[in-house]
């Protein structure tokens, strides 16, 4: 298989891996370019912070810890001097939001620093902070990396063990129902996974969790993630650089042709995007040097087009699979 088409347009099989589209809780559409299967797991990048985000609001509604709290509420002992930045004032929903003010390089050399640290919660707490920046949209991993660790130190348990223990397992997600042996999340050297990337996950992983916030956080019958978090984090939060798209907490918010729509992307074009009014999630993952991201922004734009115009065939449900079962 060369190329995948979608909406008239045709890319590369080997920039545009997964294709896959749930409409009212069934699979209606899925493609794979070369190499790639249903059960296919591929590195996920920026994605992992939408999961981040709803980790912290189950352990917000768990009393583990609560949006108002600062970074200085886990780590005192960094409270210091006066450049060891405002760590009494940076709050939880400063990091979930992105307007922490912390300055974190985003080139891949200060990242392969970190990986190679053997303390790189150290180095999280050192960097540094402009308080004029404090409040404004500054996108960068510093801030999902530390509240994995804030995660960690309030539950006493790595973000992978808690996302096993209080959604992962129940939906299947990287694993069969019940299982947890075969989910890989990327951690530092003392076992933390990294919050701003690193899952391993398929296509249809990251559909359940679309379905998931689609469905106000209830997976078969049962509440996984509270409705009110779900509003809050695909709620309109702050204006990012780009006109007309914000922020919430992980996840990126706008309009499509009148409707609302949330999406999780992640580096080079990975993409969960969420349309509650038409009950459509869509999935791309694209090859991280692809430059596909483009492409497959207008395909999933024009695709909510299409099905708010009632131009897609709704037989197309018939012997389809739920993504729920």
């Amino acid at each position: 298989m060369d190329s995948i088409t979608m909406n008239g347009i045709t890319i590369n099989s080997k920039k545009v891996y997964c294709s896959l589209i749930v409409k009212d809780g069934f699979i209606v559409k899925e493609c794979y370019g070369e190499g790639f299967t249903k059960s296919t797991k591929g590195k996920i990048f920026s994605v992992t912070k939408s999961f981040l985000s709803a980790l912290i609001g189950i352990a917000i509604e768990k009393g583990y810890l609560g949006l108002q709290d600062v970074v200085s509420d886990y780590f005192p002992e960094f409270v210091s001097g006066p450049q060891e930045w405002f760590k009494d004032d940076i709050t939880v929903e400063n990091l979930l939001t992105m307007t922490s003010g912390i300055f974190c390089p985003t080139n891949a050399g200060f990242n392969r620093r970190m990986s190679q640290s053997d303390d790189e919660l150290n180095m999280l707490l050192r960097l540094p902070v402009n308080r004029k920046n404090m409040g404004k949209f500054i996108y960068n991993d510093a801030n999902y990396n530390l509240l994995s660790n804030i995660l960690h130190q309030a539950t006493q348990k790595t973000p992978l063990e808690f996302a096993n223990e209080v959604f992962f397992s129940k939906m299947g997600i990287g694993n069969e129902v019940g299982g947890m042996d075969k989910l890989e999340w990327e951690a530092d050297a003392k076992g933390v996974n990294y919050g701003g990337f690193g899952l391993k996950l398929s296509g249809r992983d990251l559909a359940k969790f679309g379905y998931l916030y689609i469905q106000q956080g209830i997976w078969n019958g049962q509440s996984l993630v509270s409705k009110e978090w779900i509003d809050l984090s695909t709620t309109m939060k702050v204006l990012t650089t780009e006109k007309e798209l914000y922020y919430g907490y992980g996840w990126w918010n706008c309009e499509v042709y009148g409707l609302k729509t949330y999406y999780a992307i992640g580096a080079g074009g990975q993409y969960i995007i969420c349309t509650p009014q038409l009950d459509l999630i869509q999935v791309y993952l694209c090859e991280k040097n692809s430059m596909a991201s483009k492409e497959v922004e207008q395909v999933w734009k024009e695709t909510i087009k299409d099905f708010k115009e009632q131009k897609v065939d709704h037989g197309i449900y018939n012997s389809k699979e739920c993504i729920f079962t």
